[in-house]
C-alpha cells in the first residue's frame, strides 16, 4: 500500500467533507450551497466541459456527480503517490 498515495486520498476527503459541511451549513442559501458543492470536483467537471460531454452529464446529481468524478479522482491520486513512493525507494527503476 502507498503511504503517499492513501495521504493525498485523505487529504481529497477531507477537503470533501469541509465543502460539503460548509455547503449544508450556508443556512438555505442555494448560490452558496452550490459553490461549495462543486468545489472537490471542478476541475473534473472543466475537463468534462472541454471535451463536450457536459451536456451528457446535465441531469446527474451531486451524489452522482461525485460518484462519477470523484471516485476516480481518488484512484488518480493513489497512482501518483504510489508513483512517488516508488521513485523515492527505486522500485520503479528495477
Amino acid at each position: 500500500m502507498s503511504r503517499i498515495g492513501k495521504t493525498l486520498c485523505l487529504i481529497y476527503a477531507l477537503i470533501i467533507a469541509v465543502c460539503i459541511v460548509f455547503a449544508y451549513s450556508a443556512g438555505g442559501d442555494l448560490k452558496g450551497q452550490y459553490v461549495f458543492l462543486q468545489l472537490p470536483i471542478v476541475i473534473q467537471m472543466a475537463s468534462i466541459d472541454a471535451v463536450g460531454l457536459s451536456p451528457k452529464l446535465q441531469n446527474l446529481s451531486w451524489v452522482g456527480a461525485y460518484g462519477l468524478l470523484g471516485l476516480p479522482t481518488f484512484l488518480f491520486l493513489y497512482f501518483v503517490g504510489w508513483a512517488i513512493d516508488g521513485r523515492s525507494s527505486g522500485s520503479l527503476l528495477k
